[in-house]
């Protein structure tokens, strides 16, 4: 991992403009979302095809998910201890490891100096090859958390990858290969997923029982979820020009 660039050429550089495909695998990858099914939803099968390959998953949640309900009567911290459980269930459906939960408000989620701190000690300590996140950036974005999550990811990219930030932390600068956004307002890059990683995702998603209503349809007693989600998944990922099956992202590498 490069962790220095050639300062005035870092200017008349930017990230290909035409559509790329698949990533070599990367040997650590941080997923960062901002509610407990967001990184299933944004790039679920791309991590567990990269998982069978060996690569080293790592998943953060910033929010605690407690308002993921349209029930007036829900007791949110409650809501909130459930989904904490289920996002644990879903990264091991995943083959990530157990996430780690930052425990933000949902729906109140800002940028602060202890959080992008927060943020940048775990990246110089993982040291990911690529880091997947929201789009901060997109338009007409009415969730905030979305758009915030990734406004803190960025931010907190920038200060791990400069050694004259946060030297109080005796870990050395870190800067990924690649940052890939979700949600995209732009797609400029596909990662190619078979028919058995968009299963997991699915399974993945149904490990998030508290949002079958609200998020999925389906009553709270379903039985499995998975056969459920899985057509819709692959619909999602099929494009008329191509056989195959995708997750789509846009891709910046002049990190």
């Amino acid at each position: 991992m490069n962790t220095q660039r050639e300062g005035f050429a870092t200017y008349f550089t930017t990230s290909p403009q035409r559509i790329t495909k698949d990533l070599e695998v990367p040997a650590t990858v941080l997923a960062i979302g901002a509610h407990p099914d967001d990184i299933e939803f944004g790039c679920g099968a791309t991590l567990a095809k990269w998982a069978e390959r060996s690569c080293a998953i790592h998943v953060a949640i910033l929010t605690d998910g407690r308002r993921g309900t349209w029930n007036p009567t829900q007791d949110l911290l409650a809501l909130a201890v459930s989904r904490q459980a289920e996002a644990q269930s879903a990264a091991l459906a995943l083959g990530a490891q157990a996430p780690l939960f930052f425990q933000q408000i949902d729906g109140e989620l800002r940028s602060t100096s202890d959080i992008v701190l927060r943020l940048v000690t775990l990246l110089r300590s993982i040291r990911p090859s690529v880091v997947i996140t929201h789009d901060p950036w997109k338009r007409y974005r009415l969730h905030p958390d979305h758009r915030v999550t990734g406004e803190i990811v960025v931010e907190a990219l920038v200060q791990a990858r400069d050694q004259s930030f946060w030297r109080e932390l005796s870990l050395p600068a870190s800067r990924p290969d690649a940052l890939l956004l979700f949600e995209a307002d732009i797609e400029d890059h596909s990662e190619t997923v078979e028919q058995r990683h968009l299963k997991a995702k699915a399974r993945a998603l149904a490990c998030h029982r508290s949002q079958y209503p609200s998020s999925y349809g389906l009553a709270p007693e379903t039985a499995d979820a998975t056969d459920h989600l899985l057509p819709h998944l692959i619909e999602a990922a099929s494009q008329p020009d191509s056989a195959h099956l995708s997750e789509r992202f846009k891709l910046i590498t002049d990190l």
